[in-house]
């Protein structure tokens, strides 16, 4: 008796050495999987602005940094500065150094997306919050008045132009680029389930089209966890989020995806190496704890050695 659907693994013709940038934007579920990649030693960036869900804020945000342009709309909330194309969490004192923090995490992001790079993009909403003044789709509504926005489904045209337009500049600004749309498993139910699932249904329209138009890739993280795992244990407290033991498995999907077998041991080797450091600070027994530096020394030498250079740590 078949009790779960698996999601294969369909291996990228494209892999990732660790010599390759990773960038990855959108989304929570960013986050989660550019935390593993940082954990497992590679040259990582993760949601420089904050997590964003919606596809014209995050377009527009690509956009912007390959052109260098910093005009995004600044206003003062709470003695703090914001705009409105990037989450919360981006804030600054003045407008002065709200623009220098713009341009430095622009300039990171164009660093990180050159040469044999990966660019991740985790779509998690296409319902979003139009400002009725500026008439732009927000990143974030930072707390603001209600009826200074306009909720509603984003047009699926004006996300694919807003997309075409963003993808014409990548692969312009680097051709070597690797682009892979994924779709986050978070249900944004505060919209409603129904309206969530409507909303997430113009997201896969969308990155087909992009698919059909551009040399762009699709990995199933959504797929993996509402359909691999179907289970509300592999959920946090919330029912929401999923837990580290489904992040955990759409990890071991996306190496088995990007990475050779060769490089998935080496991964699995300086996760361990990390482990260990960890547990160094916290083991009090001086002989094991000696031990345990020796074997850390030797397994880094041999690390760096085979790769050929000073992995991240």
């Amino acid at each position: 008796m078949i009790l779960q659907l698996t999601v294969p693994v369909e291996p990228s013709k494209n892999k990732i050495d660790f010599t390759d940038k990773i960038c990855f934007l959108g989304s929570c579920f960013s986050d989660e999987i550019g935390g593993k990649s940082n954990a497992h030693g590679l040259s990582t960036l993760s949601n420089p602005f904050g997590t964003i869900f919606h596809p014209i804020p995050l377009a527009r945000i690509l956009t912007n940094c390959i052109n260098s342009e910093n005009k995004s709309n600044l206003f003062r909330h709470n003695n703090l500065i914001y705009d409105w194309d990037s989450s919360h969490v981006f804030s600054s004192i003045s407008e002065k150094e709200h623009r220098i923090k713009i341009s430095q995490q622009q300039e990171l992001v164009r660093k990180q997306i050159q040469g044999k790079s990966w660019l991740f993009i985790t779509l998690g909403t296409s319902i979003g919050y139009r400002h009725k003044e500026i008439k732009l789709t927000v990143a974030n509504c930072h707390k603001q008045k209600q009826d200074l926005f306009i909720k509603e489904q984003a047009d699926l045209n004006e996300m694919f132009e807003t997309w075409s337009e963003a993808l014409k500049g990548l692969y312009s600004m680097n051709p070597q680029l690797n682009i892979v749309f994924t779709v986050s498993p978070v249900r944004h139910v505060k919209d409603g389930l129904i309206s969530n699932n409507q909303s997430k249904s113009q997201l896969f329209v969308l990155i087909e089209k992009l698919k059909n138009d551009f040399p762009v890739l699709y990995f199933p993280s959504y797929e993996i966890v509402i359909d691999g795992l179907r289970d509300y244990r592999f959920y946090k407290k919330d029912l929401i989020h999923p837990n580290e033991q489904a992040i955990d498995f759409v990890w071991s999907h996306f190496v088995k995806t990007y990475f050779s077998q060769e490089n998935e041991t080496l991964l699995n080797r300086i996760f361990k190496l990390r482990t260990a450091e960890n547990h160094q600070l916290m083991n009090k027994d001086q002989v094991e704890t000696e031990k345990l530096k020796t074997w850390i020394a030797t397994e880094r030498k041999k690390i760096s050695e085979e790769l050929g250079k000073d992995f991240n740590l």
